[in-house]
């Protein structure tokens, strides 16, 4: 089914999110870690669950039967997309608290209609045309959809790139927010 990416990648930002609400960033205030320590130490767990949670997506995805053209490709989209997901959510959560929560929230809102997952992006509000090449959710689903539905390579490295682009400078910002307030 075509809709099918929009819902596995829907799955892995709720379960980022999720797993962001059930444990917390460190806080290096009276230990002996650096508050890059401690972020970089914190990042490894939630990227840990991450991979737990990118299996879950796969075992579910066969189990349901779901059509898969490239399984190698499409397990290691997983993985990679649910990583890329639990960094962004955690850097958010860390370098702004509560607030970064709940803008991972609102991002989560502007996704489920702006990323072309469910209908069309050309028959969408301007709005959401103006914001589509900047939400990560788009990526993810062209990522996923390349390895599920029939791979194009020029869409795939043009999707990972972008994606992986997305959240290295959301990386950069969080570290830079969290020297700044620590």
């Amino acid at each position: 089914s075509q809709v099918a990416p929009f819902y596995l990648v829907l799955s892995m930002w709720v379960g980022a999110l999720i797993t962001n609400t059930m444990l917390r960033p460190g806080i290096s205030q009276g230990t002996k870690y650096s508050p890059l320590e401690m972020y970089f130490g914190k990042l490894a767990l939630f990227l840990f669950m991450s991979f737990f949670q990118s299996l879950v997506t796969i075992i579910g995805s066969l189990i349901l039967g779901i059509y898969i053209d490239n399984l190698p490709l499409f397990i290691i989209s997983v993985i990679l997309v649910s990583g890329v997901f639990m960094a962004l959510i955690y850097s958010l959560n860390s370098a702004l608290g509560n607030i970064g929560k709940g803008v991972a929230i609102i991002l989560l809102l502007f996704q489920i209609s702006g990323t072309g997952g469910i209908y069309p992006i050309e028959i969408m509000g301007s709005m959401f045309k103006v914001l589509y090449p900047y939400l990560p959710m788009t990526y993810a689903i062209d990522l996923i959809r390349e390895a599920q539905l029939g791979l194009i390579w020029s869409n795939y490295l043009s999707a990972l790139l972008k994606l992986i682009g997305i959240g290295i400078i959301t990386e950069v910002a969080a570290l830079l927010v969290k020297e700044k307030t620590s």
